[in-house]
């Protein structure tokens, strides 16, 4: 027998689709609440009903961590400012807001996010529980923005969450939505600064030879690894327009770096492969979600053996991939499933077209990263096993232990998630 809603608080279930169109489906019930009252109504109607709960931000997140046959909750309405610490430099908001509309309140206020990714149009709750991350070698992930979240339990109960709460709240930071529903939360900012940007392309031996030289002299170095000539298209990276110190058009490095400047400086002139302006501005770029993309940290000092592999296996295996490679430093923390816990890291992001065969390459790739022990980000695709997460995450096995405190029934999982976390 099907179950029916007799609160009103579930609708029809609607279709919903992620960024890239590669994860869709039709739950029972959508449910688009707009207050703390509505999310305990739907969760306490979902329990009566036995269906489990899925939520969902902006759609970024690569892997099926929406998709549930029960209960969808959207929070984009629920996207509002509660409340503002300009002492504390704290903000605390409703989860269904995007990155771009944070950093534009907190840029008002006279804030800025002490680091952030490249894409801003994600939800913050969703980059926060995915292990989003910028980059710098000084600079964690947007998790450790993190120190406080009210969330609605899978009793239905509303419960606050703060670093008072020790180990369960490192375990919370990044938990992909699995310890209850996020209802508010609130960020740490600092105050807001500038960013001073340069932009050129070099050869790949100069990029490498001259890596920790870059990383350590600037507050964020980064780079792009382009295979092809064509590569820096696919992510609209400049060409031309910015200097070249490179002897050729393939196996090149568009190199970026980083470094605030205090508000009440004066603007630099500006040359070019040279921008300036305020950090909410300057870290986000525009991507056409075009690509099917891998994204891991290995160990912060065995980053460059890893690379020569992977982009040995590029020229060697995959001649005609032409999707750049995005390379990126993070600093450790302690949040239990961040692929930075208990260690630095350095990120390598591999793309691929959304064509079947390019899961074959990114499965090689896999293949080399894993022997490095690198750890996933949430948010993008992975070939992680229970197995594999015991070894490389020294936290896994306490995670799955709080996770089935907080939620013994597995209200919050759906068949992604179980197989990885029941």
């Amino acid at each position: 027998m099907l179950s029916v809603d007799k609160s009103g608080v579930l609708q029809p279930g609607k279709l919903w689709w992620n960024w890239f169109g590669e994860q869709y489906f039709v739950p029972r019930y959508t449910a688009r609440p707009t207050s703390e009252e509505e999310v305990c109504a739907v969760v306490r109607e979902a329990r009566k009903l036995g269906l489990p709960i899925r939520a969902s931000g902006a759609g970024h997140s690569n892997p099926a961590v929406v998709p549930t046959p029960g209960v969808h909750i959207d929070l984009d309405d629920f996207n509002q400012v509660v409340a503002v610490d300009k002492e504390k430099l704290q903000v605390t908001v409703r989860p269904g807001m995007r990155i771009s509309a944070l950093t534009k309140f907190l840029r008002e206020q006279g804030m800025s996010l002490n680091n952030q990714g490249d894409i801003d149009r994600q939800a913050i709750i969703g980059a926060l529980m995915t292990g989003t991350h910028g980059a710098g070698k000084t600079l964690p992930c947007l998790s450790a923005q993190l120190v406080g979240a009210r969330i609605v339990t899978a009793e239905g109960e509303l419960r606050d969450l703060s670093p008072a709460d020790g180990e369960l709240f490192k375990a919370f930071r990044t938990s992909i939505g699995m310890f209850g529903l996020v209802v508010s939360l609130t960020i740490q900012a600092v105050p807001s600064y500038n960013i001073y940007k340069r932009s050129w392309n070099t050869d790949t031996e100069d990029c490498l030879g001259h890596l920790h030289e870059l990383l350590d002299a600037n507050r964020t170095f980064w780079f792009f690894w382009l295979p092809r000539k064509e590569s820096a298209d696919l992510y609209e990276l400049p060409g031309g327009v910015v200097p070249s110190k490179a002897t050729r058009d393939f196996d090149i490095c568009h190199m970026r770096t980083y470094n605030a400047v205090p508000v009440a400086e004066p603007a630099p002139e500006l040359g070019p492969g040279e921008q300036f302006d305020h950090s909410s501005i300057i870290y986000p770029n525009d991507y056409v979600p075009n690509f099917r993309e891998i994204e891991y940290a290995v160990p912060f000092g065995r980053f460059e053996e890893c690379f020569a592999e992977v982009r040995h296996m590029f020229q060697t295996k995959y001649p005609e991939a032409i999707y750049p490679v995005e390379c990126r430093a993070v600093k450790g923390d302690d949040t239990y499933l961040s692929a930075y816990s208990e260690r630095d890291g350095y990120a390598l992001s591999i793309s691929g077209p959304l064509e079947e065969w390019s899961w074959g390459m990114l499965r090689d790739a896999d293949a080399i990263l894993d022997r490095y022990d690198a750890r996933p980000h949430w948010g993008k695709h992975h070939f992680m096993t229970p197995e594999r997460l015991e070894r490389i995450y020294p936290k896994y096995d306490a995670f799955k232990r709080l996770r089935r405190e907080m939620d013994p029934d597995g209200v919050f999982l759906n068949d992604h998630l179980r197989m990885l976390f029941a």
